[in-house]
């Protein structure tokens, strides 16, 4: 009986002694993601939101579907429309490119933090092969540009025998 005793007791030791380091290694652990973590945003936050990649992902669009159009809406908020060029070339690919300008004239460079992003930008999506680029129709208010464009029935390829050689 003493035996069991001294068996159940050394085991629950060794039992809490495992869970403490092991939940002592996942805090150390824990901590170094933690680190990590904040040294890769500062990093971002620092280097990759200035001019030279902040305009990735921009302009920002929304896009709709219904059975007789799309609409597409881009948020171009302080973009002037003079400085706004958009095109749909024989593949359907969109391009909408253009220029933000600073307006305002800065005494001081030194800014403890930019998001807003300032210069040319360019953005390319491609479209569905059921767009009808005879029925389009822009809109641009407010800081949004609004592009509709018409849906056309597709052309169903005809079946054929092909002969085997």
């Amino acid at each position: 009986m003493k035996n069991v005793k001294k068996i159940i007791m050394s085991t629950t030791a060794a039992l809490l002694l495992t869970t403490a380091a092991a939940a002592n290694t996942q805090n150390d652990y824990e901590q170094e993601f933690q680190e990590m973590q904040q040294f890769i945003n500062s990093m971002v936050d620092s280097h990759l939101t200035r001019a030279k990649l902040g305009n990735f992902g921009y302009p920002r669009v929304n896009v709709q579907s219904s059975e007789k159009y799309y609409l597409y809406e881009f948020d171009l908020a302080g973009v002037a429309k003079k400085n706004i060029t958009l095109t749909i070339d024989e593949n359907n690919l969109l391009k909408l490119s253009g220029k933000k300008e600073n307006k305002k004239e800065e005494k001081s460079d030194k800014y403890i933090k930019q998001e807003i992003f300032y210069g040319s930008f360019s953005r390319m999506m491609q479209l569905p092969d059921d767009i009808d680029q005879n029925n389009i129709e822009t809109k641009y208010d407010n800081g949004i540009l609004k592009l509709t464009i018409g849906r056309k029935a597709l052309k169903k390829p005809k079946s054929k025998t092909l002969q085997i050689k």
